[in-house]
């Protein structure tokens, strides 16, 4: 589904992706490790096109999206949850998931499975409850929730997660891999994660980065057996 080819990327003089090369199979689960400050979170920016890339290939089923603008890559399938969530705090529940379904209304070419509302509201109950209520007013979790649905409603091929559990409840943790773990066969997920565990209980297949490079990568049922765990550790 996704292909990413040996890219490069800086900012200024500092080289922060190093020939990074990963691939996310059809309806799989990688997950890319490591820690703070080694290129994470701006891949998945390069990958959405909020960075420009030095050098380097990302195709999309078949499809070229190195040099595409990131509004044709959202139309080409790409669901983004940020880091920090980034929904519309001023905006209702139902308000935030209706930006992500006019997104999925518009993507009349590369449409993945496709989510209506009730399935938002069947995965996120607590959204449905919540749809009148300022979204802003939302706990953490919740807004992880709320940034999760709003991607789903754009119907993407792939769901690209930046770090869904940081500073969320247990609770809530352990409800978004149930939902990963669900979603898994039906679109496929790239997913930016630091905890462990976490990541091991989704993982079809992991990358490890270090200093932007990947150091290590395989199956994710192979990550303890590679060590995965001492090479996040700080």
């Amino acid at each position: 589904m996704l292909k990413i080819s040996a890219l490069n990327q800086f900012y200024g003089s500092s080289h922060t992706l190093r020939d990074v090369s990963l691939n996310v199979a059809e309806g799989a689960c990688t997950v890319v490790l490591g820690r703070n400050g080694v290129g994470k979170t701006t891949l998945l920016k390069c990958l959405v096109g909020l960075l420009p890339v030095k050098g380097g290939e990302i195709e999309l089923a078949g499809q070229p999206l190195t040099r595409t603008p990131s509004h044709r890559r959202v139309l080409a399938g790409l669901g983004y949850v940020p880091q920090g969530r980034e929904i519309f705090p001023q905006l209702s529940v139902e308000e935030n998931l209706r930006i992500g379904a006019y997104a999925g209304e518009r993507n009349q070419t590369a449409k993945g499975k496709q989510f209506s509302f009730d399935d938002v509201f069947h995965t996120f109950p607590v959204l449905k409850t919540m749809r009148r209520r300022i979204a802003g007013n939302l706990s953490g979790g919740q807004q992880q929730q709320l940034a999760i649905g709003r991607a789903l409603l754009t119907n993407p091929k792939l769901l690209i997660l930046d770090e869904p559990t940081e500073g969320i409840q247990p609770s809530i943790v352990m409800e978004i891999e149930a939902v990963i773990r669900s979603l898994k066969g039906s679109l496929s997920i790239l997913l930016v994660e630091q905890f462990f565990d976490f990541a091991q209980a989704v993982a079809d297949d992991y990358v490890v980065l270090v200093r932007g490079q990947v150091v290590s990568a395989g199956r994710g049922d192979q990550m303890e057996a590679n060590n995965v765990r001492a090479l996040i550790s700080v």
